[in-house]
């Protein structure tokens, strides 16, 4: 994937100008920032009926990019999709069409990206990566207002909840067990829903 080689590549300005934290992740230089490490509190509680209801119809955004609407929703594949984020979400990527694993929420208003196109995901956390995910909004919220995931594991009544005190950005977000996790996400008034998969870690 474009941007492994340390020091330059096309992921070399994203990670000066937006989260240089990830590049370690990248095989690039890391330079400090903070990141929003996400609050996890696992639950014991039956999912709601809400959980495996349909998912919204695309909304207008992923209608003018067609290519956008291969990961609507995810599929919880060990392998996200990897092509050019959709315009809204390139700031900080040079070039701009760089190719990068992501997957787009059901309405088209926010998006995941990741950062290995195998496994991004895993539970437990590995002791030398973390479950970093970059959470870009396409419908524009107030700065610094929180954003909430609530996580519905296929297949079990199992759910987890997580909350990220300052919004769509940078984030660190564990589960509490491998498999197919459905995120209901909040932000700002917004929601969307997505699938990611979170790989079983091995024994340690």
């Amino acid at each position: 994937m474009a941007g492994r080689s340390s020091g330059s590549g096309p992921h070399r300005q994203f990670c000066s100008r937006r989260s240089a934290g990830y590049c370690a992740g990248m095989g690039l230089r890391r330079t400090p920032m903070r990141l929003a490490t996400a609050t996890l509190i696992v639950i014991a509680s039956a999912a709601s009926a809400a959980c495996s209801g349909p998912a919204r119809a695309p909304s207008q955004a992923q209608a003018r990019h067609p290519a956008d609407t291969i990961s609507a929703g995810g599929n919880c594949s060990p392998s996200p999709p990897v092509h050019p984020l959709p315009p809204w979400a390139r700031d900080g990527f040079t070039p701009p069409d760089t190719p990068m694993p992501q997957v787009l929420g059901a309405r088209g208003d926010i998006i995941a990206i990741l950062w290995a196109p195998k496994n991004p995901l895993w539970a437990p956390p590995l002791s030398n990566r973390n479950n970093k995910i970059l959470w870009v909004s396409r419908v524009t919220a107030k700065t610094g207002a929180p954003m909430q995931i609530v996580a519905t594991l296929a297949g079990s009544k199992r759910t987890a909840s997580v909350a990220l005190p300052t919004g769509p950005g940078p984030s660190i977000v564990n589960m509490p067990a491998p498999g197919c996790w459905t995120m209901h996400v909040t932000w700002a008034g917004n929601s969307d829903l997505l699938r990611l998969w979170y790989a079983a870690a091995p024994a340690q």
